[in-house]
């Protein structure tokens, strides 16, 4: 209850600040609610609300920030899914930081430096960005075995990006284990190779005629951490335990008609003996009038279990500047067979 009127209090302070902000600066907050069922006896309500905000320098550089809050009725999930069938549910989060940094345009290239979370860069696209569940986003070969800078989590690091006219190449690097606390050791201020690792990620991005291709890759150098259990796992001699880990993928967007789209993915951790190992994904997205469809399924092998998960979601434009997605997720692992639905609502300020 107390995360709730925080929250609450923030929009309040955001809407309040919005009406009095100076000319040049840009400020969009987003509301993001959402009902989930498994048709049975449970139930749970997710939100999530996202401020971002912009302050220009020079006609080159602008400062950079955005926060996220989460909250939720229920502390135990739906499923005990491997994958995560919604991208938004996370444990109560009053605030923590997605961006905080400094971004520099030249010519064709953008450089940042700052507070980044993974998600910002990689991971995201037209057809993708349709679907709830997080595999559809960042693919569990990376975001399962390391407890990197993804959602909810950030670290410090720099990301460059060079646009062409068919062409966009992007890399990054970050500090090897992400966080989102203010204070402590683990704030996300924190900058330690040592103990933390080092994470490196490069995409080469192409689109042509209404069709995306994306191939990219990640390193990371660090302590051994086995499925998101960060450092918990070394011993007195870390330094002669170090390990470098490779995550291959690639992923298309396939323009089959004119409003209808092909999805297919693939990933995998050739390096990695533990958790996921790898991943394929396919789907169909489906444009009719303003509204957006999509259906989609996956397969995820871990080390010790395997998970098939399928969606059919529908999104359709409401109040102006939202949308309205009732979902559908079909789950299928070692343990457990589950159906859960959803009805996501979201709002842009």
């Amino acid at each position: 209850m107390q995360i709730k009127k925080q929250i609450m209090l923030g929009v309040m302070m955001v809407v309040a600040t919005g009406n009095h902000r100076l000319e040049a600066q840009e400020f969009g907050l987003t509301y993001t609610t959402e009902l989930q069922t498994d048709f049975r006896k449970g139930s749970n309500w997710v939100n999530l609300l996202r401020s971002d905000f912009s302050f220009p320098i020079t006609r080159q550089v602008e400062l950079k920030a955005a926060t996220i809050s989460v909250a939720r009725t229920r502390e135990e999930r739906l499923a005990d899914d491997l994958q995560t069938f919604s991208n938004i549910e996370e444990e109560n989060i009053p605030l923590a930081l997605a961006v905080c940094g400094a971004e520099w345009h030249t010519g064709k290239s953008t450089f940042f430096v700052g507070i980044r979370n993974l998600n910002e860069d990689y991971f995201a696209s037209p057809c993708t960005s349709l679907f709830t569940n997080s595999s559809c986003g960042i693919f569990p070969t990376l975001s399962a075995n390391y407890p990197i800078a993804n959602y909810p989590l950030a670290s410090v690091g720099i990301d460059y990006k060079l646009t062409l006219e068919h062409w966009e190449v992007e890399t990054s690097l970050y500090n090897g284990t992400g966080y989102r606390m203010w204070a402590g050791r683990e704030n996300v201020f924190r900058v330690c190779p040592a103990t933390d690792g080092i994470l490196s990620v490069t995409s080469i991005n192409y689109r042509k005629n209404g069709s995306n291709y994306y191939m990219g890759f990640a390193l990371r150098s660090g302590l051994p951490v086995g499925n998101e259990n960060g450092n918990e796992t070394q011993t007195s001699a870390p330094e002669t335990q170090r390990q470098l880990n490779t995550v291959i993928w690639t992923y298309a967007e396939q323009r089959l008609f004119s409003r209808v789209y092909a999805l297919c993915q693939y990933s995998f951790n050739p390096t990695e003996k533990n958790g996921c190992r790898s991943y394929a994904g396919a789907g169909l997205v489906w444009h009719c009038g303003k509204t957006e469809g999509g259906a989609f399924a996956d397969y995820a092998d871990f080390s010790s279990e395997h998970e098939w998960a399928a969606e059919l979601t529908w999104k359709v434009p409401c109040l102006k500047h939202g949308y309205l997605q009732p979902t559908l997720h079909l789950i299928r692992n070692s343990h457990e067979s589950k159906v859960i639905g959803l009805l996501r609502l979201g709002y842009f300020i």
